[in-house]
């Protein structure tokens, strides 16, 4: 029955396969289980036998099995076999996952001792000392054990749903943001599989890439100015797929522990690295992680390239901007830049809220406090209450998802406050047509009106490739609230925004006259302004080049 239970536990939880198993099978006996065949084949490390081992016997005690004699402690393998464990001056290699196990009484069980079941936590590699401990990873389900004798083995595991009532709402623990500060990393001159999680980054920096793209069996993948690079040589395996989540756990503010099958995206910061935000989606129990570099040290206005009328808004003593765009259009970029700037000429308070941190900001002549949604704060709703609460005079929201939200915000601003705000839409057009659209007809004139009086600007970025992948460059349809322009939206007669942005000259920009800019200023390609065009007609002749 032992070496049943252990086989299973072993090939359900892939720490070793099936033909593996098969392959050892017939030299399992009562005197020695198949765990310890495998440990002297060298498929299984002698740690890892012994916290299967542990866990069995409490399945055994639980389920009423007989217990064989005690096995003799397993001899590690000889060096010379093909996969032999590793010499003992080095660290342990790490499974391809690891496990979180506890088990429950099958029914009909006899009655479970009253001593607490034993965990089981694969070791794994520790990069960061030499003592082992457990791996960062927990798996989040166990398939195919249902149907079996031991199918009443479940896997511990933190989704939402198995969390009590007091606990949903809970905030961690910790709540200090990683700067990511420290003895600069040097980036290698080639990135290789064993490269770190932190030279990885360097080199990203080094060479201005934004993105870093890392897939099993694939080399690491970079974004440079818009376009994707072949950064390293050789594929990168399963194993250092996981010391790299390994290693961005250490980044982690609020102590996220990664489990397998769950998705994520996080902001780390990794002492002489900096911050960057990592985000990881599983296929099964193979991660697929890609990184968004996040820049050191904030931009200035002149460097955005923003229409000059825009300048204007640190100027503002309260009122909303919304700041608009694609997903990596740079919104956050030009959100903190404004506050930077406000806060190098004015005496103010500065609060935000954002989901979550990206860049520290600092505040050398007032006060500053940067709180992120469920490690500071339980929501974004909590986040503006609190900042109205606390007399901020600068609020910073990224980004908008609920009308709630946005509702709060404008009382905000209604109150005192200068509220720059994050939120999604490729043209003015279509961001405040959503907007109204998203609020009952019933209560539909209201909003407009309150928006009209509390909207002071909007701007919709784009960045766009210049032409031979030499960087990117933005590309807005902004403008100023004008009294015209507020009228439309009371009305909520929104078709006409466009119109309206062209004739007020000095004050707005629409997306396409940028674009025409762009275009003929030699930054961009026609194709490239053809494409993001509200009106592609304008651009057509460009279509074929591409």
């Amino acid at each position: 029955m032992r070496n049943q239970y252990m086989a299973k536990v072993l090939v359900h939880n892939k720490v070793v396969s099936e033909e593996q198993v098969q392959a050892h099978w017939a030299k399992a006996s009562d005197q020695k289980d198949i765990g310890q065949v495998l440990v002297e084949a060298g498929i299984l490390q002698p740690a890892v036998y012994a916290k299967v081992l542990a866990f069995v016997k409490n399945l055994e005690a639980k389920n009423g099995a007989a217990v064989p004699a005690e096995p003799a402690a397993p001899k590690p393998a000889p060096a010379a076999a093909p996969a032999a464990a590793p010499a003992a001056s080095a660290a342990p290699a790490m499974p391809s996952m690891s496990a979180a196990m506890a088990a429950k009484p099958a029914t009909g069980a006899a009655p479970a001792p009253s001593e607490e079941p034993v965990g089981f936590h694969i070791e794994g590699n520790n990069p960061y000392g030499e003592s082992a401990s457990t791996t960062n990873m927990e798996v989040e389900t166990v398939a195919g054990l249902e149907a079996t004798s031991i199918g009443s083995v479940r896997v511990q595991t933190e989704s939402g749903e198995a969390e009590s009532e007091e606990e949903k709402g809970k905030l961690p623990s910790r709540f200090a943001v990683a700067s990511g500060e420290g003895t600069p990393v040097e980036a290698p001159e080639n990135i290789r599989p064993m490269t770190t999680l932190p030279q990885l980054i360097a080199f990203a920096r080094k060479f201005n890439a934004t993105d870093i793209y890392l897939f099993a069996d694939r080399p690491v993948v970079m974004r440079q100015s818009g376009a994707l690079f072949v950064a390293s040589e050789a594929p990168l395996d399963l194993d250092r797929i996981n010391e790299r989540l390994n290693e961005a756990v250490v980044g982690f503010s609020d102590g996220y522990k990664i489990v397998v099958g769950k998705n994520f995206s996080k902001t780390i910061g990794l002492a002489g690295a900096g911050r960057a935000r990592i985000t990881v989606t599983w296929n099964d129990t193979t991660p697929s992680i890609s990184i968004r570099v996040i820049p050191t040290e904030s931009a200035s206005l002149e460097n955005l390239y923003l229409p000059a009328f825009c300048n204007q808004f640190t100027e503002l003593t309260s009122g909303l901007v919304l700041i608009a765009g694609p997903a990596a259009s740079g919104r956050s970029t030009t959100m903190t830049t404004f506050a930077s700037t406000i806060a190098a000429n004015r005496n103010v308070y500065i609060q935000t809220i954002e989901k979550p941190i990206e860049r520290l900001l600092e505040n050398p002549s007032g006060a500053i406090a940067q709180r992120e949604v469920g490690l500071h704060v339980r929501s974004g709703v909590e986040g503006i209450e609190l900042a109205m609460a606390s007399g901020a005079d600068v609020i910073l929201f990224d980004h908008l998802e609920s009308m709630d939200e946005l509702n709060l915000l404008l009382r905000a601003s209604n109150s005192g406050a200068l509220v720059f705000a994050v939120t999604e839409g490729n043209n003015v057009h279509a961001l405040l047509s959503r907007l109204l659209a998203s609020v009952p007809e019933a209560n539909r004139n209201a909003f407009a009106n309150t928006l009209a009086d509390q909207l002071k600007g909007v701007i919709v970025q784009h960045l766009i490739p210049i032409v031979q992948n030499q960087g990117l460059i933005l590309a807005a349809e902004a403008m100023k609230m004008t009294s015209p322009m507020a009228n439309l939206l009371r009305r909520g007669d929104v078709s006409q925004v466009a119109a309206a942005i062209s004739s007020q000259k000095d004050l707005g920009i629409t997306l396409d006259d940028s674009l025409q800019k762009c275009v003929e200023s030699g930054y961009i390609e026609g194709a490239e302004a053809w494409k993001r065009a509200c009106d592609s007609r304008r651009f057509a002749s460009y279509r074929s080049m591409k």
